[in-house]
């Protein structure tokens, strides 16, 4: 069931580079799917500049409360940051209709800049139903690891590579640096990625050469959020069509999609 309410905002604040953390109390979302995501109205009703809502991935869901970790990208985000805890805000979810799979024996997953939030609910998924698996971080440099703190706070030290460009924290290099030889120490794995799309594009290189399967979580700009305006579409190479991020997604099989 899809909701479009408005709920309370618990907390909203800085965290580093350009990334905020929205948290806010939803008790209808404590079963959100891991992989789905929410459409935010920037603005007021009364308002119209900017229109359109803002699509953002479900980071974590603690008791009744789901945490959103976003960027700071034009006028809407801008907007956003300055909803104050106590006030309302608008949302539309949980959206989305397919999900990472669970049937494999071992997972990497791979998360670039704040795609890592598209990551963090299935990775707490996995450790819950005691699935083996790996997390790689990658960033350019250390002020941009905006879910630091979360992942101390929910113990997946040991459980998470962190890479940045600059070397300025964890491994220096990219997050593919590493990606053949863990994905050959460890057999039937699959890949979970989320992040920019030259990283998943990289990251589709790796598992095409090792014949890995590999699901992305696309990120892409959405005005409705659930089908209708066609507006989100990528291309279905298996079917010769093109398949919508929002309603068909936002997880596709890498292999088979062109984006």
């Amino acid at each position: 069931m899809i909701f479009d309410k408005k709920y309370e905002i618990v907390e909203n604040r800085f965290i580093s580079g350009i990334t905020w953390l929205l948290k806010i109390k939803a008790p209808e979302l404590k079963d959100a799917p891991a992989g789905s995501f929410v459409m935010i109205r920037p603005t007021q009703d009364y308002l119209y500049d900017p229109m359109m809502r803002r699509a953002f991935a479900i980071a974590d869901i603690q008791e009744d409360k789901i945490l959103i970790f976003y960027d700071i990208y034009g006028k809407g985000t801008a907007a956003i940051t300055e909803k104050k805890a106590g006030e309302e805000i608008s949302i539309l979810a949980p959206l989305g209709k397919n999900f990472f799979p669970e049937h494999h024996n071992y997972y990497i997953l791979v998360g670039g800049g704040i795609g890592f939030a598209g990551l963090s609910l299935f990775m707490k998924k996995l450790k819950q139903q005691g699935k083996p698996f790996k997390a790689i971080y990658g960033v350019r440099r250390k002020e941009q690891l905006s879910m630091l703190d979360w992942i101390r706070e929910n113990g997946f030290e040991d459980d998470v590579i962190i890479y940045t460009e600059d070397g300025s924290y964890g491994e220096k290099g990219l997050v593919t640096r590493d990606l053949k030889e863990m994905i050959r120490e460890n057999p039937d794995t699959a890949l979970a990625v989320c992040g920019p799309k030259g990283m998943m594009r990289a990251v589709m290189e790796v598992a095409k050469e090792t014949d890995t399967p590999a699901y992305l979580s696309l990120e892409s700009k959405m005005a409705c959020g659930f089908g209708i305006c066609i507006g989100c579409v990528v291309k279905d190479k298996e079917h010769d069509s093109y398949i919508r991020v929002c309603y068909e997604g936002p997880v596709f099989d890498g292999h088979k999609i062109e984006f």
